[in-house]
This record gives structure tokens, C-alpha cells and sequence, in this order.
């Protein structure tokens, strides 16, 4: 094709000369939006996605650091564990719980034991207390807010009768003590 044909094929087709100029022009501007932001943010979130795959995984990174985070995580853990000397005054305050919210202890009995690596000392409890229904779902409550490390076990209500409002909880706890320094 010659330069005076390809005039004429101008000036014959204005309008199919601005369409494909048009496309032209949007294809370059496509190709520069892909290479200059599609692709590195692209990159980032396959990076991203990459290093939370490895995470949870269990790739965590640097080894020492995990095992230093690990450390501390007990040693705040073990903090929170009251002393074995403020047994009875934890049993005082889950006694005036019980009061507070309108139950009657019927009987409480706890059988110590120590923890595998002999650094807790793990008190089974075990409540039987009666009351209105309000003030079980209120103790159990209160229980949940306490700042010791407490566990509840087992939880059973019964009812003694159809006519009284009276129910019976037995309530099954673990206490975690730390030993005291030698």
C-alpha cells in the first residue's frame, strides 16, 4: 500500500480511522495499568497469601522468637494463678457469690491433685447448692467474671419438686493454684 492510498483510505473513512486510533489508544492504556498496578499488588497479596498459608501451617518464622513469645505466654499464665495460701479465701468468695445471688451452699467438697509438670496444683470442687432460678443463672454468672484461673467442669440442675421453686445445682469445678516458693 502506498502513502497516497493510504490517504485516500483516510479521508474516505474518518470515522473507522478514529475507532481504530480509539482502540489503540485504549489498548496501550490497558497495558499500562496492568504492568504498572495490577501486577505489583498482584505480587503483594500473593506474597500475603503466601506467608499466611505458612503461618497457619505452622511456619510461624524465626524458631527462637516462637519459643521466647511461648515462654513469656506461661510465665503470664502462671502469674495468674492465685497461691495455694488463697485457697480458702477463693472458697470465701465463691461461698459469698452463692449468698449474693440467694443460694444456700448444701455441701462442698475438693480433692487436691498436682499437675503433670508439678508446677499447678489442680483442686477439684465439686458445689451443691440451692436455689431460685434467677439467682443460679446469676451465680453462674458471677462465676464466668472471676479473674482465677477456674474452670467449670460439669453443671447438672435439677428440680426436688413441681410445686416449689426451689432447684438444686451441682456444679463441678477446677481451681488452679501455683505452689508456693520453697
Amino acid at each position: 500500500m502506498t502513502k497516497q492510498q493510504l490517504l485516500e483510505l483516510c479521508r474516505s473513512r474518518p470515522k473507522t480511522l478514529i475507532l481504530l486510533v480509539l482502540l489503540i489508544l485504549v489498548n496501550v492504556g490497558l497495558a499500562v495499568y496492568e504492568h504498572t498496578v495490577q501486577e505489583p499488588r498482584i505480587v503483594r497479596l500473593e506474597q500475603e497469601w503466601a506467608a499466611k498459608r505458612s503461618r497457619s501451617a505452622g511456619g510461624r518464622g524465626d524458631i527462637s522468637e516462637i519459643y521466647r513469645q511461648g515462654l513469656a505466654d506461661l510465665a503470664q499464665f502462671r502469674e495468674r494463678a492465685p497461691l495455694k495460701r488463697d485457697f480458702t479465701r477463693l472458697i470465701m468468695e465463691i461461698f459469698e457469690m452463692a449468698s449474693n445471688n440467694g443460694l444456700k451452699v448444701v455441701s462442698i467438697a475438693y480433692k487436691p491433685a498436682a499437675s503433670k509438670d508439678g508446677d499447678l496444683l489442680i483442686n477439684g470442687i465439686t458445689l451443691n447448692l440451692s436455689g431460685r432460678y434467677a439467682g443460679i443463672k446469676s451465680f453462674v454468672s458471677d462465676l464466668q467474671c472471676q479473674h482465677t484461673l477456674m474452670t467449670v467442669d460439669s453443671f447438672q440442675i435439677a428440680s426436688g419438686s413441681v410445686t416449689e421453686e426451689t432447684l438444686s445445682l451441682k456444679l463441678d469445678l477446677s481451681l488452679y493454684l501455683r505452689a508456693e516458693a520453697r
